[in-house]
């Protein structure tokens, strides 16, 4: 009884216990990780009143995020490296951060399908892989964009490094979905600040326009609510009435130039490619070039008179993308009026893209 009363004892038995304690509180942490899951998923979403087109477009590439991103916002000097196609599949984008905000890392689309899901992996070197995803749901009057997360745990991980993990991912819902709703929320403004309008149905292409040689006939400043039509069929006749004294062969079908266009007045070139240009003129035709650069060409069947509704879901398609309007935009009238049905006719529209040469004759 003595000895047990020792101090060193004493000291002894206090020690064990200890250690006993600190066995089951390993123990116990060891199992009951093992019961937490190995994945973690996270979702929110908000309805924006736009058409998923717009929606789509925005989170189709990475060349708007830093208007609502989280990530950009959080560390705004963070280096970006864009890489890969501007959309879609294979569009990348790399960064480098502070440690403390957004670290280093890279993301990169998976997969995407027009106007309902677009998925990215996700790379934070060393803190892990994840998939992020965006799922769009088109409804009558908004979408309801659900943005979602996605990652494994346990991979690239040791034992206990797996374990951490788990425990870890029990807060990934209140950390990443915190970013997301104030992602969400910014992504809704912007979205919501361009046009309204659905080009979901839109035949648009970005191309390189080269220019040729055309015979055209300057409109000058002619009022709106004049007979558009009228002017360019009377222009058209008289260059082809040139084209056939001089032997001179079309290139391809005719086109009418926009120079300007305004509530009041009109400038427009109605003009015909053409295989050569160098003959004598008279009258009111000139020889010129074409405009020519980078433009959005879209493809418009049925009446001319209903052009109107391609006008504006290019516009809305520009805007939505990124892209400035140019100077000049121009038609081409790839179907033959006089032989093909209304309803049947095929037009190019065609925007210059920012401010390159318009191509002046």
């Amino acid at each position: 009884r003595q000895a047990l009363n020792q101090p060193g004892f004493i000291v002894i038995i206090m020690f064990n216990k200890v250690i006993y304690t600190i066995v089951i509180a390993i123990f116990i942490f060891i199992v009951i990780g093992l019961f937490l899951p190995s994945n973690v998923s996270v979702e929110r979403s908000i309805l924006i009143n736009r058409p998923a087109s717009t929606v789509f477009v925005l989170l189709n590439s990475f060349r708007t995020f830093r208007a609502w991103s989280p990530l950009a916002m959080r560390d705004p000097d963070a280096e970006y490296v864009f890489s890969g196609p501007a959309t879609g599949v294979g569009a990348r984008l790399d960064w480098r951060g502070d440690p403390r905000q957004v670290g280093n890392g890279w993301q990169e689309i998976i997969e995407s399908a027009p106007f309902k899901r677009i998925s990215m992996q996700l790379d934070f070197e060393n803190q892990g892989r994840a998939v992020s995803y965006f799922n769009i749901e088109d409804r009558p009057a908004d979408v309801l964009l659900t943005w979602g997360f996605e990652a494994d745990l346990v991979e690239g991980h040791g034992f206990f490094g797996s374990l951490l993990a788990r425990y870890f991912g029990l807060f990934f819902d209140q950390w990443i979905g915190t970013d997301y709703e104030q992602g969400l929320a910014n992504l809704k403004a912007y979205a919501e600040s361009l046009p309204a309008t659905d080009f979901a149905g839109l035949d648009a292409e970005i191309l390189r326009v080269e220019p040729v040689d055309i015979l055209y006939i300057p409109t000058g400043d002619r009022p709106v609510e004049g007979d558009v039509g009228a002017s360019l069929a009377a222009a058209y006749q008289e260059i082809s009435t040139i084209m056939q004294e001089n032997s001179i062969e079309m290139l391809s079908a005719p086109i009418a130039i926009t120079r300007s266009w305004d509530a009041h007045n009109y400038q427009i070139d109605a003009a015909i490619p053409v295989i050569s240009a160098d003959i004598p003129l008279n009258g009111n035709v000139r020889a010129g070039r074409s405009p020519s650069g980078t433009a959005v060409r879209v493809v418009h069947k049925g009446p001319y008179e209903n052009m109107g509704s391609s006008y504006e879901q290019l516009s809305a398609y520009m805007a939505v993308n990124g892209l400035e309007e140019g100077r000049v935009s121009w038609e081409q009238y790839i179907s033959d009026p006089a032989q093909t049905p209304p309803s049947e006719l095929i037009t190019h529209i065609y925007f210059l893209i920012g401010e390159e040469p318009a191509g002046q004759p």
